[in-house]
Parts: structure tokens; C-alpha cells; sequence
């Protein structure tokens, strides 16, 4: 399988059609995601078939038949991304032409999955989705802020407008659900567990504390040499960690031209079933 790095030095661009994989190649590809964050296929030609056997390689996909998300869905599996409207007048997913802000896939779920593949279908071009890689972005904290951010847990929820004008999720605080900052993911490769936009404070921290931490962290992993910036072109697949990075959509105006198929699955077929505190 032919790959190389993008400029920033971490981010995979595969130089195959996804069709052509073996299904060694495929599990190399998820091996990927996890230590590089991201992985990208320009320019690909798939039907959904193709879409949920390269996912159903890697690990298990979250169905979507029974779901709440049901009326959103293309197929069982697959969320439509987009303000295009199906036959019975619904958008998709994330349909608003202004920015879905810095975020992961449901940041204060034990249940998430840890990965996501998306595939731009029609109307990309002008469009720009940014991930910031919490790996490298970990490796160079101070050795102050790297003991301190060590130390603590955080709870994680949504808030309307915060990162996402959506009608499709309802504000809540997951207190229950405490993840530490600083992580192992299952392949082993440590970072921060940080969708800051979906944080809502720490463990026996206050909030002048909370608030100091956050600027002081932000500013940090929002530097420039973190960050992968896709300008989209139709046929695009990238996959992305949920874990150690997280993604921003940027402002796009012509949402109900754009389609993007969302799946969420994991990676049981290469690190088998993760309990909760395996990758905590």
C-alpha cells in the first residue's frame, strides 16, 4: 500500500483506490487512524456498499436503523452530512452554513466511537474541514502543564451554539462521565483528550482554576503546526481518531449543495473490545 505525509508530517494521504485494498491494507489503514490521527483518500468512486465493508474491516459500525438518528440516515449505518433536503424534507446532519467549531464524536459518552469516516459525495469544493492532533500537541507541553493536565479529569456535554447551531442535540452536562485530559488510546500513542468546546469543567477544580487551565491549554493545541486543513474535493474520504483529535468545519455557505455520508464505527477487528478503562 502507497502512502505519504502531507506537510505537517503526520497526516497520511494514501495514494490508493480504496477498492483496490486488500483487507490487510485495510487493518493497516485503521492501524493509521489511531497513530496518526488521520488518514486521507483523494478523489474516491464508492457506492454505500463500499463505504460500510471498508468500516465493517476495521471494527464494528454504529447502526443507525433503530436510532434517533434513523430519519437522517442514507442507509442503515450511514448519517447524510449536509442541508440538502431528503423526500421527506429533512436536512442532514450539521446542516447550518456557519462554522461546526472545534469538537469530537460524542465527547461525554463511555460508548463513542473511537473512529470516523467521512466521504464527500457532491458539492464540496470551497468547503475546509480542520483536525488539531492532540498527540503531538501533548508531546510538547511544558513538564508543569503536562503534571498538572496528568492530574485531572473532566466532564464533558453540549451546549446550543457553543460549537454548533444544530436542532438535533439537546443541552446537557454529563457529570457521570469523567475522562482524564492526558490519555492512552488503544494503540498506546498518549495525548489529550481535549474538545474544549464540549468542556464544561474538572474534578476538584474550580472554576478560576477551570478557566485558567482552559486559555492556557487552547492557546496551546490551537497553534498552527497541530492542525490539518482539508479543502474538500468530491470523492474525498478522510478518516479521523476520535480519542486524540478533534475537527472544525469551517463557515460554508452553500450547505444544501454539499453532501457529505458519515460513519461512526471502532476498531475491535484490530484491538479487540475496549472496556471503558482501556483507552481512559
Amino acid at each position: 500500500m502507497k502512502y505519504h505525509y502531507a506537510d505537517n508530517g503526520w497526516t497520511v494521504i494514501v495514494d490508493e483506490n480504496i477498492n483496490d485494498l486488500s483487507t490487510e491494507d485495510i487493518l493497516r489503514v485503521g492501524r493509521l487512524i489511531v497513530s496518526n490521527m488521520v488518514v486521507v483518500f483523494k478523489k474516491q468512486k464508492l457506492t454505500t456498499e463500499d463505504e460500510l465493508r471498508f468500516c465493517w474491516i476495521i471494527g464494528n459500525v454504529q447502526l443507525t436503523e433503530y436510532d434517533r438518528t434513523k430519519h437522517i440516515s442514507l442507509v442503515d449505518g450511514i448519517l447524510r452530512v449536509t442541508g440538502k433536503k431528503n423526500d421527506a424534507g429533512e436536512p442532514g446532519l450539521f446542516g447550518h452554513t456557519s462554522a461546526l467549531d472545534w469538537h469530537s464524536n460524542q465527547a461525554s459518552s463511555k460508548k463513542r466511537m473511537p473512529l470516523i469516516w467521512l466521504y464527500g459525495l457532491e458539492g464540496t469544493q470551497g468547503s475546509r474541514t480542520s483536525w488539531i492532533n492532540m498527540i503531538e500537541a501533548c508531546r510538547d507541553l511544558s513538564v508543569e502543564d503536562r503534571m498538572e493536565l496528568r492530574n485531572k479529569k473532566a466532564y464533558f456535554g453540549y451546549e446550543d451554539g457553543k460549537y454548533s447551531t444544530s436542532r438535533f442535540f439537546h443541552n446537557h452536562v454529563n457529570k457521570d462521565n469523567l475522562f482524564p485530559v492526558v490519555m492512552e488510546n488503544a494503540g498506546g500513542y498518549e495525548g489529550l483528550y481535549f474538545p474544549f468546546l464540549q468542556m464544561f469543567g474538572m474534578e476538584n477544580t474550580s472554576q478560576k482554576d477551570f478557566n485558567e487551565i482552559m486559555e492556557r491549554t487552547i492557546a496551546h493545541v490551537t497553534q498552527e503546526k497541530y492542525t490539518y486543513h482539508h479543502d474538500w474535493d468530491d470523492g474525498d474520504v478522510v478518516l479521523s481518531e476520535q480519542w486524540l483529535s478533534i475537527h472544525k468545519r469551517w463557515a460554508f455557505e452553500d450547505m444544501e449543495k454539499r453532501v457529505l455520508h458519515r460513519i461512526a464505527f471502532d476498531y475491535s477487528n484490530i484491538y479487540g473490545v475496549q472496556d471503558d478503562e482501556s483507552v481512559v
